[in-house]
């Protein structure tokens, strides 16, 4: 099978039998959970703002994900001795006795030193103006692959990113539900992105917990 980057969403959809969804119960469970946020973690991701809304249509994809993508990943803090945030790393499943793999840009996984169980794919890209690929297409083919390296049942998350645009998405099953745009420039839907990722943070604390006290 070909690299993840060369997939579109049509593809994904028609070789793997997936069907677009308007709205999924898992999605609007993420996009309506509530988080708290303390006033300094407020206070920083306002500067953050601030600084995306300054330099959106100047930072490369490079510039985007130093300046503004790890920061954001560094408040939610996904550091922890059994999951990670691992950048560039290779998903690698075999399907139908093909081999499906390519390079993620980020994911949110299990592990120590590689990634393992993938919770959350993240695929950023340069400005909309910039972007000639199939971004959809791209992070759906590796949820489809963490789908099945998991092989567990449970809903794979994901977003991509276009310059200051967030769409989140989840996979269940052999359908998906993706969300509108949420603008990172604008202070409230950069409260809600934050959120959102912060949610995964205690979903995947909440599965370990879960392993932790049966296992």
């Amino acid at each position: 099978m070909k690299e993840f980057s060369k997939w579109t969403i049509e593809e994904v959809e028609e070789y793997f039998h997936i069907t677009p969804l308007q709205s999924s119960l898992e999605l609007t469970a993420w996009q309506t959970a509530e988080v708290v946020r303390a006033p300094q973690e407020e206070a920083q991701l306002l500067k953050l703002c601030h600084s995306l809304q300054q330099h959106v249509n100047d930072w490369n994809e490079e510039e985007l994900k130093l300046h503004f993508i790890s920061l954001l990943l560094h408040m939610v803090n996904y550091t922890h001795d059994q999951y990670h945030v691992f950048f560039e790393r290779t998903l690698s499943v075999k399907i139908d006795g093909e081999r499906l793999r390519g390079v993620v840009d980020c994911i949110i996984a299990q592990g120590r030193r590689s990634p393992k169980r993938p919770y959350f794919c993240l695929h950023e890209y340069k400005q909309e103006r910039h972007s000639s690929n199939d971004p959809l297409g791209q992070v759906t083919i590796a949820m489809v692959a963490a789908q099945r390296l998991n092989n567990d049942g449970k809903p794979v998350h994901g977003a991509y990113v276009v310059g200051r645009q967030w769409f989140f998405l989840v996979l269940q099953e052999t359908s998906y539900a993706l969300s509108l745009a949420y603008d990172a420039t604008k202070e409230e839907d950069l409260y809600k992105i934050f959120s959102m990722l912060r949610y995964i943070k205690q979903r995947i604390q909440q599965e370990l917990n879960l392993i932790n006290t049966t296992g």
